[in-house]
């Protein structure tokens, strides 16, 4: 994670951990009623509705203490906080956006919700984001669409969340990522069409014939058919998508990715979990190590 004086930067804004400092600015975003009912308050104690200076630093305090990161973002032409997002990584990464009523158009959002979708998931290794954007928030929503968050869901039991999801390519049939593969970009995944190579795999007719999601739904597994014969990555993703859920092991790939993690090195079709053992395979996707 960045270090707490950390600096990000976009066009209108710089972003740095909040500070006390910034209270007296912020506190005309915390004190309006029509900005905090936008603001994502699930699984806190309280609102963040705030009616003094005092009630605002107490939560500047506890934002400087926890680890995650809670930059201000400060407007670069007036100097002076308008909000604070939040962000911190893990299987899925939540974002929140905490912005002046003033400030809520179309324009920001996009900005800051661009930039999160960008920088954040490489600073903060997650597997998706998250974030939410209530009915009335059409600002948000639209700008969320438009960036291409998938929405609105149920995330841990509350509602309105849009979430940026892996590559839409997913996993191939026979466990391998078709989402960061190398050569996917004339292919459109066994799970979305017919392609080229399909009448030459084994596990495309299989999977197709029997109506399965995948190698990893077939009592038959392992049964060395096709990418299975000879591709220990193929088949270790495929156990790992059986015992722990394609979720799972899409969430594990895009948040390795972002850590450094390569599924394929340039001009060839191996990388980093091409590894002697499925053991070191499953380690790796756990811990990208």
């Amino acid at each position: 994670m960045p270090p707490k004086d950390y600096l990000y930067e976009t066009k209108r804004f710089l972003l740095r951990q909040v500070r006390e400092e910034d209270a007296p600015a912020l506190l005309k975003c915390y004190s309006d009623p029509a900005a905090v009912s936008r603001m994502n308050a699930d699984n806190c104690l309280r609102g963040f509705l705030c009616e003094s200076l005092e009630d605002l630093l107490a939560y500047i305090r506890i934002w400087q203490s926890e680890d995650y990161a809670r930059p201000a973002v400060i407007h670069k032409e007036t100097g002076q906080p308008v909000g604070t997002l939040e962000i911190f990584g893990g299987e899925t990464g939540v974002l929140r956006v905490d912005l002046r009523a003033d400030y809520e158009t179309p324009e920001v959002l996009t900005e800051l919700y661009a930039f999160a979708a960008e920088r954040f998931p490489k600073d903060f290794p997650m597997g998706a984001m998250v974030t939410k954007a209530v009915p009335e928030a059409s600002a948000r929503r639209e700008a969320l669409a438009a960036l291409g968050f998938s929405g609105p869901e149920s995330f841990r039991g509350y509602e309105d969340y849009y979430r940026l999801p892996l590559r839409k390519l997913g996993i191939a049939y026979c466990g391998l990522a078709c989402c960061l593969c190398s050569e996917n970009q004339d292919c459109p995944g066994c799970q979305n069409g017919d392609g080229p190579c399909f009448s030459e795999c084994e596990n495309f007719p299989c999977v197709r014939e029997r109506g399965l999601a995948g190698c990893w739904e077939c009592p038959d597994f392992p049964c060395g058919k096709g990418m299975h014969k000879n591709n220990l990555r193929a088949q270790a993703f495929v156990k790992f998508a059986k015992e722990r859920g394609v979720e799972h092991l899409l969430a594990c790939l895009e948040r390795n990715r972002w850590a450094g993690i390569v599924y394929h090195r340039p001009g060839g079709l191996t990388g980093d979990y091409d590894l002697p053992t499925e053991e070191e395979i499953f380690r790796r996707l756990e811990t990208g190590e």
